[in-house]
């Protein structure tokens, strides 16, 4: 499996909600279509964190990669970030391929993307 890209963490300076949004199968414009409206909903009011779980991810399309973008651009521009999680070697090679790592980057599970502290296995 190939290692999670890393990129430096967006700071969020006020407090701010989270939403959780799933991605499964491909990974087009139409699937990134159905997210914007949540998203642009959800940061209407002012800054969200969302929670994007890419682990159902099992292909990306370029225009996909786009969306995927814009709505990072539209959750950023609220003062809320887009975080991606989850296991997809599809967007993780893609992540790759384009360098993508310098913008944003993809967690290895939720805890992560929220920013919570690891639990310690005592």
């Amino acid at each position: 499996m190939a290692a999670f890209v890393s990129a430096p963490d967006l700071t969020l300076t006020h407090p701010v909600t989270s939403i959780d949004l799933p991605a499964g199968g491909r990974l087009d414009a139409a699937a990134v279509l159905s997210l914007r409206e949540p998203v642009s909903s959800a940061v209407s009011d002012g800054p969200v964190l969302v929670l994007l779980d890419v682990s159902g991810v099992d292909g990306v399309s370029p225009s996909g990669v786009a969306g995927l973008l814009d709505l990072l651009r539209v959750a950023r521009s609220r003062g809320g970030d887009l975080r991606i999680f989850g296991a997809s070697a599809a967007l993780q090679h893609a992540f790759t391929a384009l360098r993508l790592d310098a913008v944003t980057r993809i967690y290895g599970g939720h805890d992560e993307a929220r920013g919570l502290p690891a639990s310690r296995a005592s």
